[in-house]
């Protein structure tokens, strides 16, 4: 072969190798690389600066797909930054407090917790975002369906597939990772942890389930046969009454009548203005179950003031947050030889509550860090142990010590007594945000003002 044509394609050969790592860095970190080349008989050794990955000094809605998570973690050690907004009682103020400084021990990235008001917090990005503020001081906000729905539906979050880019968002169940409380989040908020209502009973007195209403059909005989023992808080009040009643309404009209359904104030009233159980409309039993309830008329304005009744031996069976009967033991209130836990049948719906990113974020790849390591087993299996909330990400369950998990406030039916299987082989409803919401405000109408 002639040398000339032999020195040429190897010197094409070697800049097309040029050209081609060349392109190659506008979109791939900087590595040095020697590439031999052999044409014929001869053979060039040739060292080659190879740029792999881009100089990204941010994340935005394109580039964070295409970085590893490796790169994504780089950068959020340069921001060097997160603040975390939530809210809840004392004790999600102190354990979230205590996980920023964690956070910050581990990865050297500092953590600052905010604790206030989900919707002062929805509403002040909100309003940034109507303001055309792009930078803002909040990177991670804790939220529950409705004020994520308001912020979603301003724009106002950052519109990134959280459940696609997070490692450890594959652990939390598939239907939480997309919808919470029904609605569709498109992965734009990611679950940390699942609240859960039970029916808190008085132990020292009765017997599950001979001498309870196990199921949700026996409960208003129940309260016929014990007057004046059961309760629920005003539904606007707490949480634990808004939960009761739409899981209440999902069994007088089947859960299928809500699943995933879309809503309509017209479709609503249709609902539950039709009859359902014992041939009445939800507001006819409502009112019917009122007569025999704790002073009727009468609600406790909210979970503490309801969880005070019980204390106090006033009523015996009330609806309750898993997670208050916890925090009412360990202060001295509430004598735990008292504290049944139960949750009847079919079931009851509950929320997996997470966070979500402002689409102002000032630290977005420390975010995405942050929301990675909340969701690790480690930390995941601290909720139960700390607030009394069961993690989002199933298999942390595993990691709670059983001391933990024998605790009286813990459903003690199955399958609710074993978190894996019950979330494997359910029942496992979800609250519907927009009915549920709709319901709370015509509770006021239909049954506290008559």
């Amino acid at each position: 072969m002639d040398t000339k044509f032999i020195v040429a394609a190897i010197i094409l050969l070697i800049v097309g190798l040029g050209i081609g790592y060349g392109i190659a860095s506008v979109s791939v970190p900087t590595k040095v690389e020697t590439v031999t080349a052999t044409v014929g008989a001869q053979t060039v050794t040739k060292t080659i600066t190879q740029t792999v990955v881009p100089g990204v000094e941010k994340l935005d809605e394109r580039n964070v797909y295409t970085l590893s998570w490796d790169q994504i973690v780089n950068l959020a050690k340069k921001e060097g930054e997160v603040v975390w907004y939530g809210f809840g009682s004392t004790y999600e103020r102190d354990f979230f407090t205590e996980l920023c400084q964690m956070f910050e021990q581990e990865t050297g990235i500092k953590c600052t917790y905010v604790h206030g008001s989900w919707f002062d917090t929805v509403q002040k990005i909100i309003s940034e975002k109507e303001a055309g503020k792009e930078t803002g001081d909040i990177d991670v906000v804790l939220a529950w369906s409705k004020p994520f729905a308001m912020a979603y539906e301003a724009e106002a979050v950052w519109d990134v597939n959280l459940a696609e880019v997070v490692p450890n968002a594959k652990g939390i169940p598939f239907v939480a990772r997309y919808f919470h409380d029904m609605y569709p989040t498109n992965g734009r908020h990611l679950p940390i942890l699942a609240w859960w209502v039970g029916f808190l009973y008085r132990k020292d007195m009765f017997k599950y389930p001979d001498d309870l209403p196990k199921s949700f059909d026996e409960l208003l005989d129940w309260v016929k046969n014990h007057p004046g023992k059961f309760t629920y808080c005003d539904p606007n009040k707490g949480g634990s009454g808004h939960t009761f009643l739409i899981g209440l309404a999902e069994w007088f009209y089947g859960y299928d009548k809500f699943a995933f359904a879309k809503f309509s104030e017209e479709r609503a009233k249709e609902i539950f203005d039709s009859k359902g159980k014992y041939d009445m409309d939800f507001w006819e039993y409502l009112n019917e179950l009122e007569k025999y309830m704790y002073q009727p008329g009468n609600y406790p304005q909210g979970n503490k003031a309801t969880i005070e009744l019980f204390e106090a031996g006033e009523v015996y069976l009330i609806p309750m947050w898993i997670s208050i009967t916890m925090q009412e033991v360990e202060s001295g209130r509430l004598d735990p030889n008292w504290v049944g836990m139960y949750i009847p049948e079919p079931t009851m719906p509950g929320p997996f509550d997470g966070v979500f990113i402002p689409f102002n974020a000032p630290h977005k790849a420390a975010a995405l860090v942050f929301i990675n390591w909340l969701l690790s087993n480690k930390v995941q299996a601290l909720i139960p142990q700390r607030i009394g909330a069961y993690p989002a990400v199933t298999e942390a369950w595993n990691q709670v010590p059983d001391d933990v998990k024998n605790q009286p406030w813990w459903p003690i039916n199955d399958p609710y007594n074993n978190l894996a299987k019950w979330r494997d082989f359910g029942p496992l409803w979800y609250r519907h945000a927009d009915y549920m919401f709709w319901m709370m405000q015509t509770w006021v109408d239909e049954v506290a003002r008559k």
